[in-house]
């Protein structure tokens, strides 16, 4: 069977679109799951992040960069689906790109990470928009908003109410806090699982793959895998 496509995408850098891509990437690999990113951001910086660990500590997912091949991904994208069960595409944080129309046209589901602040509530309506052209061309097409880098405050309760409000594009039950431990993770090149003292941001995680799994049918093969969670914490 196929892989299960999903595009990680917002045209407003800063909002935590390869941090979700990445830590989900990570769960659902340490999970059991063959898990394939795809990097189309021209920066690199998924796959700048999967390197930091060199190969005695590998990141727990498949990294690969597409980036120059822009919106021709597709052929490439197909060739690579019959041998992994989740494919992950981290686009650039650009809405007249190319690259989210063409990744949307082929996916399962849409994530649109946002911050809860005015500006990524703004920001984030030229993304609905492009979601919902796309679902002209591709019906199945699931969308949902992702609370990323949340605070406690009354901003960021007003501005989450305001993302709860679209029904159309639902803002998802779980998503990932302001915490160190997302910024640790880039820096050693692991995921949140494998540093110690990380369990907050590492539940977070866990609810959020749980959540997008069970909205694409899917479930993990098994729970992280304890020596893989154990290496990468013994290196870190």
């Amino acid at each position: 069977m196929a892989a299960k496509i999903i595009t990680v995408f917002n045209q407003k850098g800063g909002c935590g679109k390869t941090m979700a891509s990445m830590q989900l990437a990570a769960s659902f690999a340490l999970g059991g799951l063959r898990t394939l990113l795809v990097d189309m951001d021209k920066q690199g910086t998924s796959t700048i992040w999967a390197g930091q660990g060199g190969i005695e500590r590998p990141f727990p997912a498949t990294v690969i960069s597409l980036a120059p091949l822009r919106e021709k991904l597709i052929g490439e994208i197909a060739k690579h689906a019959e041998n992994y069960d989740i494919v992950l595409i981290d686009c650039p944080p650009a809405i007249e790109s190319s690259i989210p129309w063409a990744a949307l046209n082929i996916s399962d589901m849409a994530l649109i990470p946002v911050i809860p602040l005015m500006d990524n509530v703004w920001a984030s309506r030229e993304a609905k928009e492009l979601a919902r052209r796309a679902r002209e061309e591709n019906p199945e097409l699931q969308t949902y908003c992702i609370p990323s880098m949340s605070r406690r405050g009354n901003v960021f309760k007003a501005c989450t109410e305001i993302l709860e409000g679209d029904e159309e594009i639902p803002l998802l039950e779980a998503g990932l806090q302001q915490r160190n431990a997302y910024g640790e993770s880039q820096m050693f090149g692991l995921s949140v699982h494998g540093l110690s003292g990380s369990s907050a941001a590492t539940k977070e995680v866990e609810e959020l793959a749980k959540i997008v799994l069970s909205k694409l049918g899917m479930k993990t093969a098994k729970k992280p895998a304890k020596a893989k969670v154990a290496k990468q914490k013994e290196a870190a």
